[in-house]
């Protein structure tokens, strides 16, 4: 009897720290849903100019997303959202938002940015900038 006893325990010490494994393991796939949800976000906002899937973009001045991190410093990809690409999410005092002259400025939410910055990340080879 107490042989099952030990081998039901060591069976729930298995399926608990199985569990725990799941638990960890799905923590880090969030990043990768997140740039698959971006990638979405970008071909529909943004596809009609930029190559968004390694393709040459079809507008020839528009950089393809996979060079994108070219144009901003390491840690700089706030500040490229918001010179072009995103609408401020409160109109400015004065004057117009700063913008890209021939870029349409995109209304996303919170999650969507999100999702955007995740994949633009995804794609820049740098390694990440300690800001």
């Amino acid at each position: 009897m107490s042989g099952r006893g030990i081998s039901g325990a060591g069976l729930l010490a298995v399926l608990a720290l199985g569990l725990a494994g799941a638990q960890v393991s799905a923590e880090p796939a969030s990043k990768p849903t997140q740039a698959f949800g971006g990638q979405g976000i970008a071909q529909r906002n943004c596809g009609t100019c930029h190559a968004v899937d390694g393709r040459p973009s079809l507008l020839a001045d528009a950089p393809p997303f996979a060079t994108l991190y070219r144009r901003y410093p390491p840690g700089g990809l706030d500040q490229i959202l918001t010179e072009g690409m995103l609408a401020p999410s409160r109109k400015p005092e004065e004057g117009s938002p700063a913008r890209h002259p021939r870029m349409p400025m995109v209304e996303l939410d919170d999650d969507e940015v999100a999702q955007l910055k995740a994949y633009l990340k995804s794609l820049d080879p740098r390694p990440p900038s300690r800001q």
